[in-house]
């Protein structure tokens, strides 16, 4: 005897849809102080997960040994630098602090580069050391303020490294599960996919994958490159700070800003010191520095996906813009699929053209 099937009202529908978006709701409300980091971590693992399966190849296959190499990398990458600055900033504080503490106006600075500036240099040079002789006490009063605003602003600045070193030992955490269940996720979520849109659904996770590792290879990895070839140069030619002018730079590049911002100071203060060899080596330095992303770029990138360039470059822009540091990863995804989803709908439709003639 066949069961008697009651139809569902719209009451239970209702229900059934406010229960599921309340658990949903819940267990976002619970992820939320590691969501940034799960969220990093997943971009990173996709990034990164082509090197990962040529670094399993060469290990022979040893899957664990293969993540073992991994996390080292990526702390190395992560949580080294922001040990490192944060050493770095926490000495300039201290050095910035003892200053302060027993500033007087001997510590004025007496500008002797001025003297070197032509035609006007040495009457420049002599107006400023009169007027920090006559007038040292008003102009030590009105520093003063501003050394202190400095000093605050620092230590807020590193008051910042505890949550960011916090927030990066989160997401390489992640980065480790996501690499141990790399292949289960994967699967569930283009499952997930198909559930929703069908094959549709299935190709757009798809190619949010290849285009995440294409802006990886071509963004990413050409600001690496960048970076590193800018800071040999600026090491070469004996800039002070290379290292942490490097790492300026690199965030930069990332910014679609290049290295010249930062290398282009840097070789005039060469030529105003009368390092002119030095000089003209870094010249040449940050014009192939400046020019490598034209190259490297285009290449990286449609290696990586069969994406428009313009459409990735725009994504790359728009996302940072708009969400920071993670809208370079997110905002070309976006975009991607986006574009992917509407011209696969689109194609699909039948359409034949009027002629001109039907038209009259």
């Amino acid at each position: 005897m066949n069961a008697i099937k009651h139809p569902r009202d719209l009451p239970q529908t209702l229900f059934g849809i406010l229960i599921i978006l309340t658990l949903l709701s819940s267990a976002i409300w619970i992820l939320h102080p590691f969501l940034l980091s799960i969220v990093w971590a997943g971009l990173i693992v996709i990034a990164t997960w082509p090197l990962y399966t040529t670094v399993q190849r060469k290990l022979g296959g040893r899957r664990k040994l293969a993540i073992t190499v991994m996390m080292v990398f990526l702390t190395a990458i992560f949580l080294l630098p922001i040990i490192f600055s944060a050493g770095m900033l926490s000495t300039l504080f201290e050095d910035l602090l003892q200053w302060l503490m027993h500033l007087d106006k001997s510590h004025l600075p007496s500008l002797d580069f001025l003297a070197h500036i032509p035609i006007v240099g040495e009457h420049l040079h002599r107006k400023w050391l009169a007027l920090i002789h006559e007038n040292a006490e008003s102009i030590f009063d009105t520093l003063k303020p501003w050394i202190t605003k400095v000093i605050v602003i620092l230590a807020q600045g590193l008051s910042q490294f505890g949550a960011l070193f916090v927030n990066g030992l989160m997401m390489l955490l992640a980065c480790l599960a996501f690499y141990l269940y790399g292949t289960t996720i994967t699967r569930g979520l283009r499952q997930f996919a198909f559930r929703i849109a069908g094959a549709r659904g299935d190709n757009a996770v798809l190619l949010a994958g290849t285009t995440i590792q294409a802006v990886a290879m071509g963004v990413v990895l050409t600001a690496v490159i960048q970076s590193i070839f800018a800071g040999v140069g600026l090491a070469v030619c004996h800039i002070p700070s290379s290292a942490l002018l490097t790492g300026i730079i690199f965030v930069l590049c990332l910014m679609q800003l290049g290295p010249v911002i930062i290398m282009l100071p840097a070789l005039i203060w060469l030529f105003y010191q009368g390092e002119h060899w030095n000089g003209a080596v870094l010249l040449v330095w940050t014009v192939i520095a400046g020019s490598l992303d034209n190259i490297l770029k285009p290449i990286l990138i449609k290696r990586g996906a069969d994406t428009s360039l313009l459409l990735i470059m725009t994504g790359v822009i728009g996302g940072m813009l708009t969400w920071g540091m993670i809208g370079l990863m997110i905002g070309p995804v976006l975009l991607a699929v986006s574009w992917k989803l509407l011209s696969t709908w689109v194609s699909e439709a039948h359409y034949q053209p009027i002629s001109a003639k039907e038209l009259s």
